[in-house]
């Protein structure tokens, strides 16, 4: 059963790992979120966050998923996102500078045991949720990690003693390197490969070029995270994962071929003699000669990606897929523009009732563009029915926002986005509830019928030529608000002279009872079909419950 002590120990340190992730990320979430948005504005910026965060956070894993988030949904730019992956991997080295100044100095398991106590009290004691509760985690993930690396020591030592370890010695680097690969594909972490590089250097399984040649495939190995999660992902997935892959790809094979044959050397050099800080410093040198040849033309590397993996989005409801509910900030960002597109699809949708083209409607000449790329050519009921689909992702996307610690602000804007979507779902519902009626109206042998039905499309075409020039181009919130104001006292005025167009004919006995009626309720519907409409835009649209922070944006 010794023998098996190493596995063991591994699988408390991992877990571990997670606790502390956890605990950290709880703690630190705003602030940390925060930091990842602000901090990333200049190449240098975004590695440097990239490196403390890792530092900090002890899992860059936890940073892969927050770039991610951000960078899928618009809050991040490519660029930076770039920046802080590989600004990680050298933080992830923190931990073995860690571990190689006290780790191997002292009685981990002794250590662990109180920290472990502690936490486990505190556990009962706080109410899940709070603070408390999270410090908790973290130190009981920092005991665990103790715990499982003071059991991977000792075994390595007993180890060392029962068996011959020069069976284990003079392989070729390769061997060590592919083994690193692999083993990290495994576990899915190269700290606690390192650990265990550490522990079976301190305990002479392996001399310093082998435990190096470990470490290398380890960095190569934690690629396939993202990588194997970007297999079937969206673009920004796969621009992110390629970038990381290729850095490290580049990076590690030219130390393996380069840098580890002059260990010694560089070793030499450093004047450092102790094999657990040769190996730590000769794994940070690697990460930062290789961000000393990337970060120089990051801007480039970047660019050179995107034209990989170009992206094309057509269908409103990618950005919800490309975006991560887990992380709230980047999350509202997403569902903000899907429910921003949601209103240019029921705008369209609002005209083709009515027989009008979106894409030929006369609107501001940059904005054409935009406009005849986006709209579908579909009837009107395929484009309901699409809403209705939408809507209902919105909605599970939003329960799964719901599913996360929220701030106040969030909640509130979540709900906001909500009630729009109902609202443009609502519009074009009213128009279908009359479109039989409409096309009475139209084909109707009475010719106050077919006027009316003219008189109310030529002026949904004139209010909507100005409406999605509204959506499609940016303009000042306050500007936005007044014309929508417009509109909508436009839209009144419309519904009171369609009631006299109707009542005029009906006092002059061209209209019955029964097509009065009809006319009458085509009124209603399509004046209150517009005004929610309009609601909907101004609810979304409003900098008082939006935040100056967030302008209308183009699609």
């Amino acid at each position: 059963m010794t023998h098996f002590n190493v596995i063991f120990g591994l699988g408390i340190f991992l877990y571990g790992m997670s606790q502390l992730e956890y605990g950290i990320s709880k703690l630190a979430d705003a602030r940390l979120r925060a930091w990842l948005r602000t901090g990333t504005g200049t190449r240098l910026g975004s590695v440097s966050t990239g490196i403390v965060a890792t530092a900090l956070l002890q899992s860059s894993s936890m940073i892969s998923l927050l770039v991610l988030a951000f960078a899928s949904a618009g809050i991040l730019p490519l660029l930076n996102a770039v920046g802080i992956l590989l600004g990680a991997n050298l933080g992830t080295t923190f931990t073995g500078w860690i571990v190689a100044l006290f780790g191997f100095k002292m009685d981990l398991e002794a250590i662990a045991l109180p920290i472990l106590g502690s936490s486990a009290f505190l556990l009962v004691l706080s109410k899940r949720g709070t603070s408390f509760a999270h410090s908790a985690f973290v130190m009981l993930g920092i005991g665990l990690l103790l715990f499982g690396l003071g059991i991977m020591k000792g075994s390595m030592e007993t180890l060392s003693q029962a068996w011959d370890v020069t069976v284990l010695q003079g392989h070729h680097p390769v061997v060590y390197f592919i083994f690193g690969v692999f083993i990290t594909f495994i576990v899915q972490s190269s700290s606690a490969v390192m650990m265990m590089a550490l522990a079976a250097l301190n305990a002479g399984f392996i001399n310093l070029p082998e435990a190096a040649a470990l470490v290398i495939g380890a960095d190569l190995g934690t690629t396939s995270t993202t990588v194997l999660g970007s297999l079937t992902g969206n673009v920004i997935k796969r621009q992110l994962a390629f970038a990381h892959f290729v850095f490290n790809f580049v990076v590690d094979i030219s130390a393996f071929l380069l840098l580890l044959p002059a260990i010694p050397i560089l070793m030499s050099l450093a004047n450092i003699q102790d094999p657990l800080f040769s190996l730590v410093a000769f794994h940070s040198l690697v990460n930062l000669l290789g961000l000393g040849i990337f970060v120089p033309f990051l801007s480039q590397y970047t660019r050179w990606i995107e034209r990989v993996f170009s992206k094309n989005l057509t269908n409103p409801l990618d950005m919800l897929e490309r975006v991560s509910a887990a992380v709230p900030d980047a999350a509202l960002v997403a569902l903000d523009e899907t429910v921003k597109q949601l209103i240019f699809k029921g705008a369209c949708n609002s005209l083709r009732i009515f027989n009008l083209k979106p894409e030929q409607l006369k609107v501001v000449a940059e904005n054409q563009t935009q406009l005849i790329g986006s709209v579908e050519h579909k009837d009107f009921t395929k484009g309901y029915e699409e809403l209705k689909t939408g809507e209902g992702h919105v909605f599970s996307y939003s329960l799964q926002i719901q599913e996360q610690p929220l701030e106040e602000s969030q909640a509130l804007e979540l709900e906001r986005l909500q009630m729009v979507v109902r609202q443009v779902v609502f519009c074009n519902k009213s128009l279908k509830d009359i479109q039989k009626d409409l096309e009475d109206l139209k084909y109707a042998n009475h010719e106050s019928m077919r006027e009316l039905y003219e008189i109310h499309k030529l002026f949904q075409k004139a209010v909507y030529e100005k409406l999605i020039d509204l959506i499609l181009a940016y303009h000042e919130p306050v500007f936005v608000h007044e014309e929508l104001d417009q509109i909508s006292k436009d839209n009144d005025q419309h519904a009171q002279r369609a009631i006299e167009f109707v009542l005029s004919h009906a006092r002059s006995g061209a209209n019955e009872g029964t097509v009065m009626s009809i006319q009458l309720n085509v009124n209603r519907e399509i004046h209150q079909a517009l005004k929610t409409l309009l609601d909907a835009f101004k609810l979304w649209s409003s900098p008082s419950l939006q935040g100056s922070a967030s302008p209308l944006k183009g699609l």
